[in-house]
């Protein structure tokens, strides 16, 4: 018996070789044919002359025009003055690099060389990929060296405002702003983030061939950055914006029910829902809550987070308290509710709260409806808004929902419809 099954796996081996010996000359011919349009992208700190950040790039035109990642280059186009650009071939010559246009939403750039390698990389499509196509990520990670990695094509993220591809494979460090290429070595994505066990997400590379399109146009006038950069990212941030809420506002919301309430559940396909009860340490109280949230944020600068829509539900009910300790308490919890803090202090201004008792479905409830703006995104803000119900003695309903880099005009609406989503159960 222990014979045969030498023979069957020795038998399985050697049929299974070429397959994997297959996987392997893929690869390699990839990375032969395509390394030398693929670069190590460093954002240098002038004063220093030091690297600040580390990323990856490839030339896709043969004229020099080069992809990465927005949030790669994001100190040089905040800080001009502080850093620059710079790009390592697969040689090791060094030359520079100019930010030519962004896409903040899609966290990708194009860039300009004055030298541009002989070799560029094809842009592909990527919606015309099967779940279970091979692909290979190219990226130099942790500042180690050029690296493909072989992985699957799984598919656009099912719970998101944002297009990314859900890749398995394991992107590092350093690997952003990559490409993603198929057997061909044409790329299908850029790589953007990772979760960690194989789990990691591409740009599609619709979105930079979209971004090429406004270069072109600009290109008779000038091929350089707006010179109010601020407005650009504003005007980006504030689109984007208004196309998520018009969807949100405009589609009917799912309710669930929590305590003695009914609430908004997944407001949007966009979001996910999940919760728990548990009982105070000494038993005196129990508390069952709900937190319901996009898993979409976009990155601005290295102190400013945006994007996130998220809420919470508290449901407290007395065990053991009588009315005057369970209202301290549940005070108390009231107030020590804080925000989703996603922006350092030159970036937005400090919360202005506005505090009253509203009718909720027929019954008094406390709100208070803060709001900052951002300073160099005037047209922005930061919403958080906190309700508590106050009609019964021991038990009680508090909810907080926050909404990152939004007009005005959509946190009145966001806030109508939010309070109008909320009924009690007899």
């Amino acid at each position: 018996m222990i014979k045969k099954l030498s023979i069957f796996f020795i038998g399985l081996a050697f049929y299974l070789w070429p397959i994997t010996a297959h996987a392997v000359d893929v690869a390699q011919d990839v990375y032969k044919a395509k390394i030398s349009g693929i670069y190590q992208i460093r954002v240098i700190d002038v004063a220093t002359g030091n690297k600040a950040v580390i990323g990856s790039g490839f030339q896709f035109t043969a004229d020099g025009y080069v992809a990465t990642n927005y949030h790669v280059v994001s100190e040089a186009i905040h800080q001009p003055n502080q850093y620059r650009v710079e790009y390592i071939t697969s040689n090791n010559k060094t030359f520079d690099l100019k930010v030519v246009d962004f896409d903040i939403i899609h966290d990708i750039a194009v860039l300009k060389t004055a030298q541009p390698a002989a070799i560029f990389l094809s842009l592909d499509k990527s919606v015309d990929l099967s779940n279970g196509t091979k692909i290979f990520s190219i990226g130099n990670p942790y500042d180690l060296g050029m690296t493909i990695v072989e992985g699957i094509y799984n598919g656009l993220m099912e719970k998101s405002f944002y297009k990314k591809i859900l890749f398995s494979g394991s992107l590092n460090s350093g690997m952003s702003g990559g490409p993603a290429v198929n057997n061909l070595g044409d790329v299908v994505g850029i790589n953007v983030a990772t979760r960690g066990n194989a789990i990691s997400f591409l740009v599609p590379v619709e979105y930079l061939k979209s971004l090429y399109e406004e270069v072109k146009k600009d290109l008779p006038v000038s091929p350089d950055l707006p010179p109010d950069l601020s407005k650009r990212i504003e005007h980006q941030l504030s689109d984007n914006q208004d196309n998520i809420f018009k969807k949100i506002l405009g589609s009917p919301w799912k309710q669930m029910h929590i305590g003695g309430a009914l609430v908004p559940a997944e407001i949007s396909p966009s979001f996910k829902c999940w919760g728990n009860s548990e009982p105070a340490p000494d038993h005196i109280y129990e508390l069952t809550h709900l937190t319901c949230s996009t898993e979409d944020q976009i990155f601005v600068s290295s102190s400013l987070n945006t994007g996130y829509i998220g809420y919470r539900y508290y449901w407290i009910n007395s065990l053991k308290l009588n009315p005057f300790r369970f209202y301290s308490a549940y005070e108390r919890m009231f107030a020590g509710q804080k925000g989703y803090e996603s922006a350092g202090e030159n970036d937005a201004e400090n919360f202005i709260c506005n505090t009253s008792f509203v009718n909720v479905g027929g019954k008094d409830v406390k709100v208070a409806l803060c709001a900052r703006r951002y300073k160099k995104y005037p047209s922005l803000f930061d919403m958080d808004l906190a309700l508590a119900s106050v009609f019964e003695k021991t038990r009680g309903l508090q909810v907080k929902v926050t909404a990152l880099g939004i007009t005005q005009d959509n946190i009145k609406a966001l806030t109508k419809k939010f309070l109008e989503s909320i009924s009690w159960q007899k």
